[in-house]
């Protein structure tokens, strides 16, 4: 019986490492396809809420994004303080609140990846993901598929990322378009254990959950150039830009690390 017990925990334990082999796989596909595309148009809704203790906030983003690799971009931004529109055509970036009246200008950035990627707002959370090396052998992540789900009509399969980072936990779960292999919605929790600041005072925990709701206009297909210039209206009033060296504003929210 025991010969019989060990024989089907290691079975178990086979089928479960195969799974978490095909979703990192299947991952990587997502990352291929997205990364080789030149141009992309979308929208998205982004939900964030932090609690702790008996504390918390919530916050609702929405963004239009439109961008043309390697450093063309135009996205509206609406954190529900009024809109921010963002411009770059490559050579210069424009940062243009309307209901302020005033724009800041600064050289465009090379790319939008690493630093840069706060430029984008909450579509940066889509980027970053895109950049992380699931072969990393120092990150304490596992992989495994989650079934399958119907979002905005498009069948989807679930791909739940774990990672742990100190007394950090993180569980992401990507809703992935079956046949196109885009990614149409992410849902992520991350817990962070937190520490009593006295001599018995409880321990607290904070916990931010996010869910972001994604939809394509267009996938590499071509954008015409008009899309990313900007021309300040004659009343609008220039903004100093930070200082040269400083990765570019972060509208809408920063990087989604």
């Amino acid at each position: 019986m025991k010969k019989w017990t060990f024989a089907l925990a290691v079975s178990v334990a086979l089928v479960a490492g195969v799974h978490a082999q095909d979703a990192k796989a299947f991952l990587k596909q997502v990352q291929q396809k997205f990364n080789q595309a030149k141009s992309m148009e979308m929208s998205i809704d982004l939900t964030v809420e932090f609690s702790m203790g008996g504390n918390s906030q919530r916050q609702q983003v929405k963004a239009q994004t439109a961008i043309q690799r390697p450093n063309r971009l135009h996205a509206k931004i609406d954190m529900g303080m009024g809109e921010t529109q963002v411009f770059s055509d490559g050579t210069n970036l424009f940062v243009y609140q309307p209901s302020a009246k005033r724009y800041m200008k600064q050289p465009a950035p090379k790319d939008f990846k690493g630093a840069n990627i706060g430029a984008l707002g909450p579509v940066g959370l889509l980027f970053s993901l895109m950049e992380i090396n699931l072969d990393d052998a120092n990150a304490k992540r596992t992989f495994s598929f989650k079934g399958n789900q119907t979002i905005a009509g498009k069948q989807t399969r679930i791909v739940e990322i774990v990672n742990v980072e100190g007394n950090q936990r993180t569980v992401a779960r990507l809703f992935i378009g079956t046949q196109d292999r885009l990614i149409y919605r992410i849902e992520a929790t991350a817990t962070i254990q937190g520490q009593g600041g006295q001599r018995g005072q409880q321990q607290q925990s904070i916990t931010q959950k996010l869910t972001a709701d994604i939809r394509y206009t267009s996938f590499d297909r071509p954008i015409p150039a008009s899309r990313f210039r900007f021309t300040p209206p004659k009343d609008a009033k220039e903004m100093q830009p930070p200082q040269q060296g400083t990765p570019a504003p972060a509208p809408g929210g920063g990087r989604g690390r």
